[in-house]
């Protein structure tokens, strides 16, 4: 990401004629677009120069468009455009529906968002540090009014789509606005009387205030960055969230008061941690109403258009990367809904839409920032969609659901709410019981016989200030119940309460800790260190950023005990901070390693060790039946790198039924320099049972044996994603393929690149397919690589800039930042960082086990 300073002066009277000169290219054409009704139609009523990078997009009631358009959105250094960003007001005189000409509502706004127009109270803007009203009380066509309602008084820069983004104005009079997660830095968001909402590592949320800016307060949390948020008819409340670097999909999301969604900034940009969840995985979080695309922006209810009866209850939304608009049919679930997302709009590469809105006749507007490309880029245009029937456009009736009245419960009706199952209604009780706290009644409720009732209540007195004594959080660690379990972990490690560490070590070295809950421990015990506590506390830097390490020799001393169960080990192996100076001790676990997880996980700490002979270990698991064929591939996979030693005994593996082992066995044998006799013994044994032998398996023998290229097999592009997943674990593992040096799965793994642990939840066959095979056509910003040209003229590339006054950081793969002093320039680099022909390490079978078992990762 970007923090560039910036310097300017009033533009409204140069951009007036910059509307009608170009100063870039002309965008590319625009003939691919497909709509998937017949009943609607499609034309294009504005474009560049006229409209450039347009974002955020409001209708007033005379059906004038206002249209936000971006010029401070981290420009190029030779952007043509206004030093500030726009609000440009249409003007369409002959009625109808195309405007013959735009003028300047506003100017001087630098780093805007999103808008919302109302009739009583004008046009209302967010900007990334802030919301703003705009009033034109002479009807002039331009602002001459402009309030600040809301500030954002830290962080001072932040990224753009990190900051405030969204905004929808109830029929309460209250402003809902949405925050992105700032970089996981510390925030404090000020209103007009003073009030202020703050956090520090607690990823986006959703707040509102007054429709002066007064009264702020939090409603809901756990997003990443939330886009955009509307009402529906019905009166619920949706945003659209954006998905963090590792765990997907994106999100449409409804909206309740003290909702968690389960993202959290303190744990990194991954999304993926004991602590994080993502779509209700963990205890007092909630679901997800649909999947999204990839870059989900502006939605709308259908209801609020001209399209007819089969778009009411369902909502609109722009998904930006992926170049459509998405219809979102929305059924009923508990008190809240769920559908799933079905195309109605598709375009070509260069439609890239960001908001919607709609006017008086039900037409529907989407602006269109046209361009792959972040930075400004002066391309820009406006569509408009229209029903081919005269429809009237559906009357809106008062809302039906206000869950954001005033909650009038008494507290022993809110007690007795907790006996609910629905996640959604159970998330506004205990967000009213814990601002009227009867701390007895809720403590009675932690030694009720209902583990549903005990598990509310803990997850209440999360929002209590008072903290739990010692002897009632023992009784709740040692619950019957694991997700009490995991949730006093939790509340342990979110309260901060270090005086329970010993406890927890002594039940580690008991054995007390299941293997379930044991990322869930690990992470309590981060939380408790003195480097972690104080960070939190002097709210320094990023949450991320702040030390989470383990007690020195944590993880040596739990292999290193006798009576910590394998299992256990397995999860805590990972996390072994330095694995060269350790070989002894992993090869002395591996020589006695008895359970399967284990020593898969010791195989992988093998591979941490390069230039240490392990093979007499590997061999022990390899060649023997008694461990599982998965651990047995892996070891056979790691001798292959030196592969000479064990024809014979490789060859015996080769003839088990295992398929798994066949496969790693010919991997083997494919590169081990065999001698005639005992190829022509091998191709004997594949003729006489074709029908036993995997069809990758064979593959490789075929490849190998009459030297076919990898690459030369049938198109790539056609793998379903239909085969062996134990196989395609295998692949991944390969270190030719290259896969772990940047991906990581389940702990094991570099860095550099997105985590796949739930990879398959979020992308498709296809998508998974594309990354593979054409890794530069669709990178998420927060895998943008950028090049760096330093002082002395020396490119360098990395992941992720900030760029300061006189110097930038760039990050390595290491996922460290180097620093370098007055560099020359930097820049987006045009190819993804991951390389590309990683397929030709692979024939296609295994590149479709490789898909199969990405997918099944969720």
């Amino acid at each position: 990401m970007i923090s560039s300073l910036r310097f300017g002066f009033n533009w409204s009277i140069l951009c007036t004629a910059l509307f009608f000169v170009s100063c870039v290219e002309e965008p590319p054409p625009h003939n691919n677009i497909i709509l998937h009704d017949p009943d609607l139609s499609l034309r294009l009523i504005a474009e560049h120069p006229n409209i450039k990078t347009p974002i955020g997009m409001a209708v007033d009631e005379r059906d004038a468009i206002y249209v936000l358009e971006s010029h401070t959105h981290t420009p190029p250094d030779d952007y043509q455009g206004p030093k500030f960003d726009l609000i440009k007001k249409s003007v369409d005189e002959n009625g109808d529906g195309i405007p013959e000409k735009w003028t300047v509502f506003a100017d001087s706004i630098e780093d805007g968002m999103n808008l919302h127009y109302d009739l009583e109270y004008g046009l209302f803007l967010t900007t990334k540090n802030g919301v703003f009203q705009y009033l034109d009380h002479n009807k002039n066509g331009v602002s001459d009014t402009k309030k600040q309602l809301v500030a954002m008084v830290e962080p001072k820069n932040v990224y753009d789509h990190a900051g405030i983004l969204g905004l929808a104005l109830g029929e309460d009079n209250w402003l809902y606005v949405s925050r992105g997660n700032v970089g996981g830095n510390p925030w404090t968001i000020q209103g007009t009387d003073g009030s202020q909402i703050e956090g520090f590592g607690d990823g986006g949320n959703v707040f509102r205030c007054k429709v002066d800016g007064s009264q702020l307060e939090e409603i809901a949390t756990g997003f990443w960055n939330p886009f955009d948020l509307k009402f529906n008819s019905e009166g619920r409340l949706f945003v659209t969230d954006n998905d963090p670097d590792s765990r997907g999909p994106n999100r449409l999301i409804e909206i309740v008061p003290g909702g968690d969604y389960g993202y959290k900034s303190v744990y990194g940009g991954s999304g993926i941690h004991p602590f994080s969840a993502w779509n209700g995985e963990i205890p007092g979080t909630l679901p997800f109403s649909a999947p999204l695309g990839e870059a989900p922006c502006a939605i709308i209810d259908g209801s609020f258009t001209s399209f007819g009866d089969s778009y009411a209850s369902q909502m609109l939304v722009n998904i930006w990367e992926e170049n459509n608009v998405v219809r979102i049919p929305l059924e009923q679930s508990g008190s809240s809904v769920k559908g799933s997302p079905e195309v109605l709009i598709q375009g070509d590469a260069s439609f890239h839409p960001v908001s919607l809105a709609t006017n008086s006749r039900g037409d529907l507007y989407i602006t269109d920032w046209v361009l792959r490309e972040y930075p400004n880029h002066g391309s820009g245009r406006l569509w408009q969609i229209q029903s081919k029937s005269v429809m009237p456009k559906q009357t809106r009736t008062a809302p039906i659901i206000n869950r954001f009245k005033v909650d009038t419960r008494s507290t022993d009706q809110l007690i007795t709410d907790l006996g609910k199952r629905d996640a959604f209604e159970l998330a506004m009780t205990r967000h009213s019981l814990a601002k009227n706290v009867q701390l007895e009644k809720l403590l009675t409720l932690l030694k009720n016989n209902d583990p549903h009732l005990r598990l509310q209540g803990l997850l209440t007195l999360f929002k209590v200030k008072e903290n739990l004594n010692k002897t009632t959080i023992r009784s709740l660690l040692s619950d019957e119940n694991q997700d009490i379990q995991r949730m006093t972990l939790m509340y342990i490690a979110k309260k901060g309460i270090t005086e329970m560490e010993p406890y927890l070590l002594r039940a580690l070295k008991e054995n007390q800790i299941r293997p379930q809950l044991f990322e869930a421990f690990l992470a309590t015990i981060r939380h408790l260190q003195p480097d972690f506590t104080d960070g939190i506390r002097k709210r320094s830097g990023r949450s991320s950023k702040i030390p989470r390490e383990l007690p020195k020799s944590f993880i040596e001393d739990i292999l290193k005990n006798s009576v910590i169960s394998e299992e256990v080990k397995a999860t805590a192996l990972p996390y072994l901070p330095d694995f060269m100076s350790n070989g002894a001790l992993i090869r002395e676990l591996l020589g006695n390693a008895k359970n399967g997880k284990f020593q898969i996980a010791l195989i992988k700490a093998v591979q941490k060790i390069p230039g240490t002979d392990f093979n007499d270990a590997l061999g022990n698991i390899a060649f023997n039946t008694d461990f599982t064929p998965i651990a047995r591939s892996m070891a056979v996979q790691e001798l292959s790198y030196s592969p000479q030693k064990y024809i014979e005994k490789v060859l015996g593996i080769f003839k088990e039924s295992d398929q798994t082992l066949q496969y790693t066995a010919l991997k083997y044998l494919c590169t081990a320099g065999l001698d005639d006799t005992t190829r022509s013994e091998i191709e004997e044994w594949i003729e006489n049972t074709k029908n036993q032998i995997s069809e990758t398996a064979f593959s490789i023998w075929n490849n190998c044996n009459k030297g076919t290229s990898l690459s030369g097999e049938a198109s790539y592009t056609s793998v379903k994603g239909n085969g062996d997943s134990k196989i395609g674990r295998l692949v991944f593992e390969n270190r030719v393929g290259l896969c772990t040096t940047c991906h990581k799965i389940n702990g094991w793994g570099g860095s550099f690149g997105p985590e796949l642990s739930n990879i398959g939840g979020s992308k498709s066959i296809s998508q998974l397919v594309s990354a593979v095979l054409e890794p530069s056509l669709e990178i998420s910003p927060e895998w943008q690589g950028w090049y760096l040209v330093d002082s002395e003229g020396t490119r360098h590339t990395g992941r992720q800039i900030d760029v300061h006054l006189n110097y930038a950081e760039l990050m390595n793969t290491s996922g460290e930042y180097d620093t370098f002093k007055d560099p020359r320039s930097y820049g987006v680099m045009e190819s993804s960082l991951m390389p590309e022909g990683l397929e030709g390490t692979m024939t296609l079978l295994e590149f479709n086990d490789l898909i199969t078992y990405l997918s099944q990762l969720k």
